[in-house]
């Protein structure tokens, strides 16, 4: 993995071309330091299939938890950053992190690895698969609305609002359009003041144009990290 983070940095690099663009070797640098950052958290093997959220993602993602003192997570998809996330809590002592994720096979690995790491107090995945939802644009799917709602609400009860949302789900691909943008629609009320909400792949199309609906609807003001792929708000009201 590090040898492939290696040869990519010595490639001709991709210029950037765009607010919150980088060259292709400045990111593969900086995907190669987040994986040195990450060794402590890395006791055991996990896949690494494509579309994964990058090393480089997952650190801003810690950094946001640690130096934010987030405890109450949600992610839309979940994966290996599930499980690092959740060692993280668990090293940390204290902390919750409610995945919801539509494809069943993915879920079902991380819920087992979780449970083989004896993580399940700390995180838990919810196979949620995707249904029409009112909260669509385009007609979209989503992940099941009263699936959602109840296990959204009863995580709140139990640990209080969510103050950190990361969204790398559903995993539409480039032509997945505005696929992700019911998330906040549907867990606005459930965010705490000062939450942050992270969104992968921000370089993609679909994804800006959920950045603009956002922005537009709920006042958010994003900021789009070349390096990682993020881009990042807090709540302010």
């Amino acid at each position: 993995m590090v040898m492939g983070l290696r040869a990519r940095a010595t490639a001709t690099p991709r210029r950037a071309e765009g607010p919150g663009e980088v060259e292709e070797s400045e990111r593969s640098h900086a995907e190669l330091g987040a994986w040195l950052r990450l060794a402590p958290l890395l006791t055991e093997y996990l896949p690494f299939p494509t579309g994964s959220l990058r090393a480089a993602a997952l650190t801003r993602v810690l950094d946001e938890v640690a130096l934010g003192d987030r405890s109450v997570l949600l992610e839309c998809g979940c994966g290996w950053s599930s499980v690092v996330i959740a060692r993280f809590l668990a090293r940390r002592g204290f902390g919750r992190l409610l995945s919801l994720e539509d494809d069943g096979e993915r879920a079902a690995f991380v819920t087992t690895q979780l449970r083989r790491e004896g993580l399940t107090e700390v995180a838990r995945v919810v196979h949620a698969p995707l249904a029409p939802h009112p909260g669509s644009v385009d007609d979209l799917p989503w992940y099941e609305p009263g699936q959602v709602f109840e296990m959204v609400t009863r995580y709140v009860d139990r640990n209080g609002l969510i103050d950190l949302v990361l969204v790398d789900g559903p995993h539409g691909g480039p032509g997945g359009g505005l696929i992700r943008y019911p998330v906040l629609p549907v867990v606005r009320n459930a965010l705490a003041p000062g939450a942050v909400v992270l969104l992968d792949d921000a370089d993609r199309a679909g994804e800006q144009a959920v950045i603009r609906h956002w922005t537009t609807e709920f006042g958010l003001r994003f900021t789009r990290d070349g390096t990682s792929g993020l881009a990042a708000a807090t709540l302010t009201v």
